[in-house]
Protein backbone atom coordinates (compact mmCIF):
# COMPACT_ATOMS: atom_id res chain seq x y z
CA UNK A 1 0.00 0.00 0.00
CA UNK A 2 1.05 3.72 -0.69
CA UNK A 3 0.38 6.53 0.76
CA UNK A 4 -0.35 9.51 -0.86
CA UNK A 5 -0.67 14.10 -0.11
CA UNK A 6 -1.67 16.60 -1.69
CA UNK A 7 -1.24 19.64 0.32
CA UNK A 8 -2.78 22.88 -1.56
CA UNK A 9 -1.24 26.36 0.34
CA UNK A 10 -3.48 29.40 -0.86
CA UNK A 11 -0.93 32.45 -0.48
CA UNK A 12 -1.65 35.79 -0.54
CA UNK A 13 -0.73 36.23 -3.97
CA UNK A 14 1.35 34.36 -7.07
CA UNK A 15 4.64 36.20 -5.89
CA UNK A 16 4.01 34.59 -2.63
CA UNK A 17 3.29 31.19 -3.63
CA UNK A 18 6.68 31.27 -5.79
CA UNK A 19 8.86 32.33 -3.04
CA UNK A 20 7.02 30.06 -0.59
CA UNK A 21 8.15 27.24 -3.14
CA UNK A 22 11.50 28.69 -3.59
CA UNK A 23 12.26 28.71 0.49
CA UNK A 24 11.29 25.36 0.66
CA UNK A 25 13.35 23.64 -1.52
CA UNK A 26 16.31 23.17 -0.58
CA UNK A 27 14.42 20.94 2.27
CA UNK A 28 13.17 18.61 -0.13
CA UNK A 29 16.32 17.70 -2.23
CA UNK A 30 17.17 15.00 -0.17
CA UNK A 31 14.04 12.97 -0.18
CA UNK A 32 14.13 8.65 0.89
CA UNK A 33 14.50 6.27 -1.38
CA UNK A 34 11.27 4.69 -0.68
CA UNK A 35 9.11 8.70 -0.91
CA UNK A 36 8.51 10.70 -3.65
CA UNK A 37 7.56 14.54 -3.77
CA UNK A 38 6.74 17.09 -5.74
CA UNK A 39 5.63 20.91 -5.85
CA UNK A 40 4.07 23.19 -8.26
CA UNK A 41 2.62 26.76 -8.36
CA UNK A 42 -0.33 27.73 -10.41
CA UNK A 43 -1.37 31.14 -9.58
CA UNK A 44 -1.85 31.64 -6.03
CA UNK A 45 -1.88 27.82 -4.97
CA UNK A 46 1.27 26.29 -4.05
CA UNK A 47 0.37 22.30 -4.25
CA UNK A 48 2.50 19.70 -2.62
CA UNK A 49 2.52 15.78 -3.56
CA UNK A 50 4.21 13.52 -1.02
CA UNK A 51 3.83 9.42 -1.73
CA UNK A 52 5.14 7.19 0.30
CA UNK A 53 4.72 3.22 1.07
CA UNK A 54 5.40 4.04 5.10
CA UNK A 55 2.74 6.23 6.05
CA UNK A 56 4.78 7.57 9.23
CA UNK A 57 7.19 9.43 6.71
CA UNK A 58 4.53 10.85 4.49
CA UNK A 59 2.88 12.20 7.45
CA UNK A 60 6.31 13.69 8.68
CA UNK A 61 6.81 15.18 5.53
CA UNK A 62 3.32 16.60 5.49
CA UNK A 63 4.21 17.96 9.01
CA UNK A 64 7.50 19.42 8.12
CA UNK A 65 6.44 21.43 5.17
CA UNK A 66 3.26 22.71 7.28
CA UNK A 67 5.51 23.57 9.92
CA UNK A 68 7.76 25.61 7.51
CA UNK A 69 4.60 27.12 5.94
CA UNK A 70 3.47 28.99 9.06
CA UNK A 71 7.20 30.18 9.97
CA UNK A 72 7.08 31.37 6.06
CA UNK A 73 3.92 33.28 6.80
CA UNK A 74 5.36 34.93 9.83
CA UNK A 75 8.38 36.05 8.27
CA UNK A 76 6.15 37.07 4.93
CA UNK A 77 3.88 39.09 7.04
CA UNK A 78 6.64 40.70 8.44
CA UNK A 79 8.24 42.13 5.84
CA UNK A 80 4.92 43.41 3.92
Amino acid sequence: MKLTLELIIVCGSPQEALSLQETLAPDNKSVPKDQSFSSAADGRDLRFLISSARPSGCLSSASSILTDVGLFQDVWSLTA
